[in-house]
């Protein structure tokens, strides 16, 4: 799987080693010319034929056979040798008449310089001397065949274009090995570092390495690939289970990542892998193993100054704390993408909070790509930097996802006390579901900022996440960083017990200090519930929303940024609710708040400021049930406030 990514380059001097009666002739005409040269090609043999025939009456009582055959030979493979020139570049050679070898050495140098005039990328130009090297072949064997059809291919005249191809050959060689050294010389270098740490202590380290260069002593250009496989300690059959199973998550993520490395000196391909994926996590066998950590480098087509791309991961989990942890970092030195997750290795299946995160981290990460300083709403990155940034968020949106999912088979191997804490939060979870998305009397947050991170108690671990991607071109430096978070706690007290949970949401964008634009957008979601005797009897719930921006444009005359248009925007939602004795009381508030300064465009008042401002706030109380015994009844009344006084104790002591 590795070695398939890593595939050597064809040497391309292994090719003068074929025999002549080894060169397929229908495979080389179909695949090294085009039609109008191979029917060239076709017309030079005929006229060879004829040319050789004539030859043979005119010289028969004057020259030896042998000589005669070879003098032959010789004009049939100069034919040959002459209808490989370009047509578009064919040499004149006046009255020199030129070796056989120069004259195959001349053919491939038309072809190159053909490549040249056209912008040829070195692996085209490389590709045309590989079609030079084979038609050359070619045309030795079309020589063969020619005097074969003669009947004038004896011992002596294979042996004559045996000695003739070895000279071409020897010709050859230096040119091709300069132009391979030129191209592979410290051109392709990958690398990666993998160590592994089973759960009984020991320790697998595996290194690869391939390079391609010159070899100083045999004069060619060659590949070198050297694999160590070290293990301190004695691994059992289902410790080599894992450790297979890491190592083809891992061997999968090499492929994509010297594939797309191999063609770096392409300017449209982004050094980042759009099919890399982290989904062999969900699977990571924490009962052989806790952890490993891999490194990927590769130095490819300096000539095209793509510089070294390294990318490095991170992967543990701790028994005894109950997490996981990931640490992932790539660097093409002018792409950085980082991203952690730590997550706790309790938790739930939850289909539909596990989508409200992805969307909101798609949300988030489209508030922070976009260039606020322009109208159009292009990214702030570029088009290239744009794609490196979105295969980078979904390796990351992967890690996130296959982490969640390892951490829901995981909890069904802890004890009965985990197992249990987890079913209460999953029995909490569904209460509230009930209660505010199919009891008809809840009025619910307000709707003034959308909550993008779900309402309701989300049954998945807890986890800290955070992504960044940067952009480095010099003088330009945008950043965009992404943290996601989600904490639960669960407390007791007397016949009530409940669950308090918090999801943020942060964005952030700016330029590094190469420019003082910057948005920033911070959004949390806080859940609090009491419960007694398995009913919901208390409810709170919070959504604030804060966004904070500032865009500058560069004023040539004072050679500095100035302020365009500040904002800083506040919105909050609450909602309280008590459940007891079958009357329901509930408590809504919301407010907006905006402050907005824009410079004046007038042509007269461009130092100025527009300046807006809004405030906004509402609050509603409902109270429905059976209110009458309330009234009528005072120990019903007294029993209701007793109730209510110790569950809004319960609540605000948390």
């Amino acid at each position: 799987m590795i070695n398939n990514a890593l595939s050597n380059h064809t040497h391309l001097n292994t090719l003068f080693a074929q025999s002549v009666k080894s060169v397929d002739q229908s495979s080389l005409s179909n695949t090294s010319l085009s039609a109008h040269n191979l029917q060239a090609l076709n017309d030079i043999k005929a006229s060879a034929s004829n040319n050789a025939e004539a030859l043979l009456s005119q010289l028969n009582n004057q020259t030896p056979n042998s000589a005669l055959n070879n003098e032959a030979a010789e004009m049939v493979l100069e034919q040959q040798l002459t209808s490989l020139f370009t047509i578009s570049s064919t040499p004149s050679f006046g009255n020199y008449k030129l070796t056989n070898e120069e004259r195959a050495l001349r053919t491939v140098i038309s072809s190159q310089q053909e490549g040249l005039l056209q912008n040829e990328s070195s692996d085209k130009l490389m590709a045309r001397l590989n079609t030079s090297v084979k038609n050359i072949a070619g045309a030795y064997a079309n020589t063969s065949d020619i005097l074969s059809s003669l009947g004038q291919l004896g011992d002596e005249q294979q042996s004559f274009l045996a000695s003739s191809q070895q000279r071409v050959e020897r010709t050859l060689n230096p040119y091709m090995e300069s132009l391979n050294r030129a191209k592979y010389e410290n051109d392709d270098n990958y690398k990666f570092d993998l160590s592994v740490t089973t759960k009984e202590g020991d320790v697998i380290n595996i290194t690869f390495n391939s390079s391609q260069g010159y070899d100083e002593k045999t004069g060619e250009a060659v590949d070198a690939f050297g694999i160590s496989y070290e293990v301190n300690g004695d691994l059992s059959q289902d410790e080599h289970a894992a450790l297979t199973q890491v190592m083809d998550g891992i061997g999968e993520m090499a492929d994509e990542f010297f594939k797309v490395n191999e063609n770096a000196f392409n300017a449209v391909i982004v050094p980042n892998q759009a099919d890399m994926g982290l989904d062999f996590l969900a699977g990571f066998n924490s009962e052989q193993l806790t952890g490993f950590d891999v490194s990927f480098s590769s130095s490819h087509n300096n000539e095209f100054n793509a510089g070294e791309n390294t990318l490095d991961l991170s992967y543990s989990i701790d028994g005894a704390l109950n997490q996981q942890a990931l640490v992932f970092k790539a660097d093409t030195g002018q792409h950085d993408i980082d991203f952690a997750l730590d997550m706790s290795t309790m938790g739930g299946k939850d289909t539909q909070q596990m989508q409200q995160y992805l969307a909101s981290l798609d949300q988030s990460l489209e508030d922070t790509r976009v260039n606020s300083t322009q109208d159009d709403k292009a990214s702030a990155f570029g088009r290239t930097g744009d794609e490196a940034m979105q295969q980078g968020f979904a390796l990351f949106k992967s890690a996130f996802s296959s982490m969640s999912s390892a951490a829901e088979r995981y909890s069904h191997l802890e004890s009965i006390a985990e197992q249990q804490f987890n079913d209460g939060r999953a029995m909490v979870a569904d209460l509230v579901d009930n209660m505010i998305t199919r009891d008809p009397r809840y009025q619910g947050l307000g709707s003034n900022a959308p909550n993008t991170l779900g309402t309701g108690i989300s049954k998945l671990a807890d986890f800290d996440a955070t992504f960044s991607y940067a952009l480095d071109s010099g003088d330009y430096q945008p950043k965009s960083t992404i943290e996601l978070s989600q904490a639960t706690t669960q407390t007791q007290q007397g016949e009530l017990s409940g669950v308090t949970q918090s999801k943020n949401i942060n964005s952030h964008f700016d330029y590094q200090f190469s420019r003082p634009d910057y948005y920033t957008k911070d959004e949390s979601y806080n859940v609090d519930t009491a419960v007694k005797n398995k009913a919901l009897v208390g409810l709170n719930q919070s959504h604030n929303v804060d966004v904070d921006t500032q865009l500058f444009a560069f004023n040539p005359q004072t050679n500095q940024y100035e302020l365009q248009m500040a904002m800083q925007q506040h919105t909050e939602s609450k909602s309280n609710i008590r459940l007891i004795d079958d009357i329901w009381l509930e408590e809504n508030e919301n407010s907006d708040t905006m402050h907005k300064k824009e410079r004046d465009e007038s042509e007269d008042r461009q130092d100025d400021f527009i300046e807006t401002s809004r405030h906004s706030h509402t609050k509603l109380v409902t109270l429905i049930g059976d209110l009458d015994k309330l009234a009528e009844n005072k120990y019903a009344r007294r029993e209701y406030l007793a109730n209510l006084s110790h569950v809004n104790f319960f609540m605000d002591k948390k």
